[in-house]
């Protein structure tokens, strides 16, 4: 026999890990131990299974005990939890239906992920609540539903999990109730880019509390949970979800003296090693590098998981494979709406020490000539300095996935916005634009460290808006666009009339200009600009004003988009 691999923990990492292990080496003897019943399966599918999107469970479930050992010739061990490790004898020791069974290794993959972050709420542990993250978890859920026909239900965390359940209960008919402790539902996201699924909740009828949290559960005569928020506002629920978040689960790795990181994961290598010998660890339970920053941090996603168990898995049988590090990459759906990100925020990137700039698109995902296109507002965060892309956020409905992904292989790349202008991107009418979105925000973030143009965000125009009530604020949409909703205090001239009617501008005053997405306004600031005027071009349009409009609570639209 060749080495002896045990891989503690499956799914992603771990049955990615053991997997790999077994085709680089046919003679090693390779055990997964995993403590719940399910040791391959789809987690990220399990929200669109509760609401019935997904029908059959089974086809979230890729393998277990049998099929392991069939078609790999991997030994799994379910119901099995590893109490601790002695690196020293190179002994895991486990309980399996209440008895200890030791394990012997060669090379040990730590794989058993993260654990649900409990929020501090009085009384909590006396009332029935659900978390997801296993297949028991999922069934647990299904069944409170089915059993005790749940008509009321109260998520708490309004991140990707909280939205995809919050979905997930909406298409079963339930009144669901959103409870998140920070201003916006899904924080990970700038406010304005979150705001399109925000707002297809709404619509929907989610009641969504923000800036909100819950201090207190309790159990009602009719076993209904009553909640107390931090406003001493009280509340009923029928199902109670607990969707804030995860942190590694080291408490394994600690005994045996594995180093435990700065950002709270297992600390490892480009090879997945850890502190010691012979013990690797993957997925959700280590920090992995910042590909922009070269920092630690935690990224609890799928995709790293499974790159990582790759790693893993590669080298405990003698390869010497590396894995470079994450972007965090991610999109979440609600409905029609989708968001996605990659890279640095801008907060992020201030806060990492570079000088970044945003600057913000609308543009169609395919030719709006062709029926059906749809705008996708995308956010592009890039270096002052030298125009490297730092990070990328998109909303819309169709077509988001495709262009964060172009951003995210860009950045990975370390590309400039002045390579975006040169992308050669597939095009058909159904499908793109000659110039498509990621070509255009390129352009419009190149244009302007070249100085070709000058600029604002929304949130700056925002800004000084509400300190000079006076400004010169010019629309140049038609005016039938501008019936329909405008910036307060601002005159309207068609951009193809702006040359005829240019002297109904004052040239002693900027003027701030705007569009529906910012096309034809940088036309007018580059004409008005060589007229001799002081012209900024307000990034976005108007439709990126609405958005900043509405997360700031101001009243600085008229018309039916305030």
């Amino acid at each position: 026999m060749g080495l002896k691999i045990v891989v503690i923990g499956g799914v992603a990492a771990g049955a990615t890990a053991a997997v790999k292990a077994r085709r680089m080496d046919e003679t090693a003897e390779i055990t997964i131990l995993e403590k719940n019943n399910y040791v391959s399966f789809a987690n990220c599918g399990m929200p669109y299974y509760i609401g019935d999107t997904i029908r059959s469970r089974n086809s979230l479930i890729f393998h277990n005990a049998k099929s392991f050992k069939q078609r790999f010739n991997i030994n799994v061990y379910t119901k099995t939890e590893a109490r601790s490790i002695d690196p020293d004898k190179k002994l895991v020791y486990a309980i399996k239906d209440g008895e200890e069974i030791t394990f012997k290794y060669d090379k040990l993959i730590l794989c058993n992920g993260a654990k649900t972050v409990l929020p501090p709420i009085e009384g909590i542990n006396s009332v029935r609540y659900h978390t997801l993250r296993s297949i028991e978890d999922m069934d647990g859920i299904k069944e409170t539903i089915k059993s005790s026909k749940v008509k009321t239900a109260t998520i708490i965390g309004a991140g990707f999990i909280g939205v995809e359940i919050a979905e997930a209960l909406h298409n079963l008919g339930i009144d669901v109730k959103m409870v998140e402790a920070t201003p916006f539902i899904l924080p990970m996201l700038s406010p304005e880019v979150s705001l399109k699924i925000y707002e297809e909740m709404t619509k929907a009828g989610i009641e969504i509390l923000t800036s909100c949290k819950i201090i207190k559960a309790d159990s009602n005569h009719d076993g209904k949970i009553i909640l107390t928020d931090n406003n001493n506002n009280s509340f009923t629920t029928e199902l109670l979800i607990i969707a804030t978040g995860v942190k590694p689960d080291t408490d394994l790795a600690k005994t045996a003296g594995i180093k435990i990181g700065v950002s709270g994961g297992i600390e490892v290598n480009c090879f997945m090693e850890t502190s010691v010998k012979d013990i690797y660890a993957a997925g959700d339970i280590t920090e992995k590098i910042n590909l922009i920053t070269g920092k630690k941090t935690l990224a609890p996603l799928a995709g790293p998981a499974n790159r990582e168990g790759r790693v893993a898995g590669s080298n405990a049988v003698g390869f010497k494979k590396e894995y470079k590090g994450t972007l965090k990459t991610a999109i979440v759906s609600f409905g029609k709406a989708c968001c996605a990100q990659t890279g640095l925020s801008y907060e992020e990137a201030i806060k990492e020490g570079f000088d970044p700039h945003v600057v913000y698109t609308e543009d169609p995902d395919h030719v709006t000539y062709y029926p059906g296109a749809k705008y996708i507002f995308l956010k592009l965060i890039f270096d002052k300095k030298d125009g490297r892309i730092l990070g990328a956020q998109a909303s819309g409905e169709e077509g988001v996935a495709r262009r964060i992904d172009v951003l995210a292989t860009a950045i990975y790349n370390k590309m400039t916005v002045y390579d975006l202008e040169d992308l050669d991107l597939s095009y058909s009418p159904p499908y793109g634009a000659a110039k498509d979105p990621v070509n255009i925000s390129g352009y419009v973030a190149s244009n302007l460290l070249r100085c070709e143009v000058k600029a604002v965000t929304p949130e700056e125009f925002l800004n000084i808006f509400q300190n000079n009530q006076d400004l010169q604020i010019l629309d140049v949409r038609s005016q039938i666009e501008y019936k329909t909703y405008k910036v307060k205090n601002s005159i309207n001239i068609y951009v193809n009339n702006l040359r005829e009617y240019i002297d109904q501008l004052n040239k002693n005053l900027p003027v701030y200009i705007y569009c529906t997405s910012g096309y034809r306004s940088y036309l007018a600031a580059k004409i008005l600009s060589q007229y001799g005027f002081e012209a900024y071009n307000i990034l976005g349009g108007i439709e990126a004003i609405v958005r900043f409009n509405k997360i700031k609570k101001l009243e600085v639209i008229d018309g039916s988009n305030s």
